[in-house]
């Protein structure tokens, strides 16, 4: 379990905030040292969401985005998060963890500062970071699949409002200190969801799928995840699953239309910073 060290709320305004350029250039250094760290160790991953659109659309980063999402199979993430350490200044974060307060973990480099809104900090801050989502396999059946999907659904969402703290309105504060009532300590709730998710084995299920906090998820046929080619993002080449076509379109639809214009916004309010101001 990691300790996250403290750093006052005073201390923000002699740090130098970080740009879109090098918030970018941050996360893409974080990403090629994953790759780097899994390709060595046989571990499996791929580009995901946002950044599978980015590299397949416009071989980088979506113009108006402004985060890196990974995805590995269970067995993969869990090899990973023990043995993603002595990394220099990245560090995983992982669900069930002191400072965590999403479904997913997180490589985090330590020198920098986010600041998300809608969590209340105690100076447990994370940093810039890349999101590691799990792949899971899941139940043939169609109506058990979705039985046991919003069964994780409402675990994760649980979870990341307790741990995300007393923020926002009175009515919404009374309503965590309520959830905290009724289902109890986080590190359960997110232990039941975790076991839940392993509950069907990745390399034996003719199915795959991608429990969701902020969406249902999807699923797709286990062949999307036999194999994998690589694809370019931002002069890098990484790993896509083979059939990241179907993946996307189970997750986002038509993928390959851009949205309006109004819509090419990013759905992020972060504040980032250097915790060095020079």
């Amino acid at each position: 379990m990691s300790v996250a060290k403290k750093y006052k709320v005073e201390k923000l305004s002699d740090m130098r905030p970080i740009s879109l350029e090098e918030h970018r250039l941050i996360q893409l250094q974080i990403l090629c040292t994953v790759a780097e760290f899994c390709e060595k160790r046989g571990i499996r991953y791929y580009l995901s969401d946002g950044t599978l659109i980015g590299a397949i659309r416009h071989k980088g980063f979506i113009p108006w985005d402004d985060d890196i999402d990974i995805e590995m199979p269970r067995p993969d993430y869990n090899r990973f998060k023990e043995e993603f350490y002595n990394q220099g200044n990245l560090r995983i974060v992982c669900p069930g963890d002191s400072d965590s307060r999403f479904h997913n973990a997180k490589v985090i480099r330590t020198d920098t500062i986010k600041i998300e809104e809608g969590i209340n900090y105690r100076g447990d801050y994370l940093g810039v970071d890349i999101d590691v989502f799990m792949v899971d396999g899941c139940p043939n059946d169609q109506k058990e699949y979705e039985k046991l999907r919003n069964h994780i659904f409402k675990l994760y969402n649980i979870y990341a409002q307790i741990k995300c703290g007393l923020a926002g309105s009175y009515k919404h504060r009374a309503k965590i200190i309520l959830l905290r009532m009724i289902y109890g300590a986080p590190d359960k709730i997110i232990s039941h969801a975790m076991a839940l998710c392993e509950k069907y084995n990745f390399d034996n299920s003719q199915y795959i799928a991608r429990y969701g906090r902020f969406s249902l998820g999807f699923r797709v046929p286990s062949t999307c995840y036999s194999d994998y080619i690589y694809k370019e993002f931002e002069g890098y080449k990484f790993r896509v699953p083979i059939g990241y076509d179907t993946v996307l379109k189970a997750q986002f639809g038509d993928y390959m239309t851009l949205p309006p214009i109004e819509k090419q916004i990013t759905h992020h309010s972060n504040k980032v910073y250097w915790k060095n101001s020079r």
